[in-house]
């Protein structure tokens, strides 16, 4: 099997949380959805060493939020679109919609930060480490996943990579 294909199946096996919160884009994806969710989830019970009630309510939490995520991660791409039709202008671009599209993309950092955190909070039934784990795995992950979207749809911008 290739390294691509390879990569690819390891990184798809671990990205369904993160697919949890993106819409359906493609053919079967609820079944590839669900796949990869059943996948992760077990995954994350394994690494996490969770119990069977810990990775219940870390589904539940993790559902909860995801719709919030989701919608943010809606808005910046859009805004993104925005920002780069207008850079692409050069200096017939508009600076006060580039100056707000901009401060509108740090309130919607800001904001993603803030669903983070309240959904750490609300981990309570896992202990530091586990949540220190899990924050981990997803930020190596959301990286990966951004990587790999700019990579094959040629995206410009990482989100939150830096």
């Amino acid at each position: 099997m290739s390294r691509f294909l390879l990569s690819l199946l390891l990184l798809t096996a671990a990205a369904a949380p993160l697919l949890a919160q993106a819409p359906d884009t493609q053919p079967g994806g609820p079944v590839l959805r669900e796949r990869i969710e059943r996948r992760f989830s077990e995954r994350i019970k394994e690494e996490l060493s969770l119990t069977d009630e810990q990775a219940v309510k870390l589904k539940g939490v993790t559902k909860e939020n995801g719709s919030r995520r989701r919608e943010l991660r809606r808005r910046e791409r859009a805004l993104y679109a925005a920002i780069d039709q207008q850079l692409e202008a050069g200096e017939k671009a508009d600076q006060d919609s580039v100056a707000r599209m901009t401060r509108e993309m740090l309130d919607l950092r800001v904001e993603y930060a803030q669903s983070l955190r309240d959904e750490m909070g609300k981990l309570t039934f896992l202990t530091p480490v586990q949540r220190a784990k899990l924050m981990a795995l997803r930020d190596r992950l959301l990286h990966r996943v951004y990587e790999m979207r700019e990579d094959h749809r040629g995206y410009r911008h990482h989100g939150r990579a830096d």
